[in-house]
């Protein structure tokens, strides 16, 4: 027997303090499928007494052994209730890694781009020419370049100008 416990005058069993603990301002933390399941006596009323198949991607199927090698499925198997979107001609259904998955092949990609990087830099070989060194700040002044101007050099020069005016 269940234990009792006696409070305010009701007498609440273990599995109505049970329902109790869940039920906050009439909210129930009990999900929809859970609720079906304990519930309803037939889930799906309106297919009778046809086999209440489990939704499953034709795709998901292996590859050979089937009658009907396109649709995977052998002849006289039952169709599924969503045949339509369950069956070959549906769209692909994807799979993706996790985060954790994901961000090991982000690292392993940026660490070999980071050793391809360190490994050209280190085996470069030398320039196979001398770089050319001028006098003068490179000959500018003499190919008819402007001059290299500084800061004291465009102050003064501005100077000059406004002292003529």
């Amino acid at each position: 027997m269940n234990r009792a416990l006696v409070g305010c005058g009701t007498l609440l069993t273990k599995q109505s303090r049970v329902l109790a603990a869940r039920t906050v301002l009439g909210v129930r933390f009990e999900s929809t499928s859970q609720y079906k399941k304990k519930y309803y006596s037939d889930p799906e009323p309106q297919i009778g007494d046809y086999p209440n198949l489990p939704q499953r991607f034709a795709e998901e199927r292996p590859q050979r052994g089937w009658w009907d090698r396109q649709m995977r499925r052998n002849f006289g198997e039952p169709i599924a209730e969503q045949d339509e979107i369950l069956n070959m001609w549906a769209p692909t259904q994807y799979w993706s890694p996790g985060w954790k998955t994901v961000g090991k092949m982000w690292a392993g990609f940026i660490l070999t781009l980071g050793t391809v990087y360190f490994v050209i830099s280190k085996a470069r070989g030398e320039r196979p020419y001398m770089r050319a060194y001028y006098p003068y700040g490179g000959l500018k002044e003499e190919l008819g370049g402007v001059p290299t101007r500084t800061l004291a050099s465009s102050i003064e020069e501005a100077s000059l100008s406004a002292g003529k005016k």
